[in-house]
């Protein structure tokens, strides 16, 4: 695959961010207050070990360096929401169903 190629990909794994992050919230919202028991135990764990990750002061990138800083954690957040892509299918399905959309 040719380095242009790789790059527009990871753009467009990047711009699945800013459609999907509303949506993982409104699902664990939903999974915290008991209205959503779709995921996994397998889910889950790789929801909080990446939130873990995004949050700990620890990073392969440390956060304070400008520019660059937020790449690792950015490329974690892309990474679970491209493995959560079917729950998330799954939740917007329930979304639709239980607002009758």
């Amino acid at each position: 695959m040719k380095i242009s190629t790789r790059f527009f990909a990871m753009l467009r794994t990047f711009g699945h961010l800013w459609t999907d992050l509303p949506i993982l919230l409104r699902l664990l919202k939903a999974w915290k207050q008991g209205n959503y028991r779709g995921l996994s135990v397998r889910t889950i764990a790789s929801i909080a070990v990446s939130i873990l990750y995004i949050l700990s002061p620890v990073d392969a990138i440390p956060d304070f360096i400008p520019g660059i800083g937020l790449i690792d954690d950015a490329a974690i957040l892309a990474l679970l929401l491209h493995s959560l892509a079917q729950d998330l299918a799954a939740f917007r399905l329930w979304e639709q169903n239980r607002h009758g959309v």
